[in-house]
């Protein structure tokens, strides 16, 4: 015959058993409805944005990126403001009068003409851009010119500038800041400071208005003997 407190401890230790399996199951369903209700919530919050016209639209895909745009209508723009682009002639006119292999960019990422093997660091500039870039014949950075306007270091605009000019400096770019004040001639003798031509480019433009003088004068005086 079984006996009795043999019987209670087996039935005892049934219950607890059945009680921690009952509890297992109830900790597994909570967690997985608690977290499938978490990513329910980041997939709203992820695609909030993008909500547009009635249908749900993931930008990283690049068929629902076209028909954004076939979407949508699009305008020109100016690349620069009047001003900055005041700065970019005369940068543009006073570099091709030296005929050195100097050019002119406007409004260039860093991102596409500086390179760091520190991925962070890379990311913190590659965005940002300067209002203008001068290369060289090869096609390298040279000189990076800022148009400081009215209200430029507003918010963090100071601290970006700050950021453009430390990348520069490692990479041995220069770094020139114009202002509204500066007159033809500063921007242009501010920039050559920064660049291998200043003698060189000077004698050959008074070379070439020299040449354009005594051929006027010559015309003149054929003109007058005739």
């Amino acid at each position: 015959m079984l006996d009795p407190a043999f019987a209670n401890d087996t039935q005892s230790e049934a219950i607890a058993l059945l009680v921690a399996v009952v509890t297992f199951l109830f900790v597994t369903i909570l967690s997985t409805l608690f977290l499938r209700r978490n990513s329910r919530r980041r997939y709203r919050s992820r695609h909030a944005s993008s909500q547009r016209d009635g249908y749900e639209t993931d930008l990283r895909d690049v068929g629902q990126q076209l028909r954004a745009v076939m979407a949508a209508s699009f305008e020109k723009r100016q690349l620069m403001s009047p001003s900055e682009y005041r700065v970019f002639k005369i940068l543009e006119d006073c570099l091709d009068e030296a005929r050195m292999g100097y050019r002119v960019f406007a409004q260039t990422c860093l991102g596409e003409v500086l390179r760091s093997a520190d991925s962070k660091a890379y990311r913190s500039i590659n965005s940002k851009r300067v209002d203008i870039l001068v290369v060289d014949r090869r096609g390298l950075p040279v000189v990076a010119v800022e148009y400081q306007g009215a209200g430029h270091y507003q918010g963090s605009a100071a601290a970006r500038d700050a950021i453009k000019k430390e990348a520069l400096r490692k990479a041995g770019v220069r770094y020139v800041e114009v202002t509204p004040n500066d007159s033809d001639e500063q921007i242009r003798s501010r920039v050559r400071e920064h660049l291998s031509w200043p003698v060189a480019a000077t004698v050959r433009r008074d070379r070439a208005q020299l040449a354009d003088t005594s051929d006027s004068e010559l015309e003149t005086s054929c003109g007058r003997s005739i």
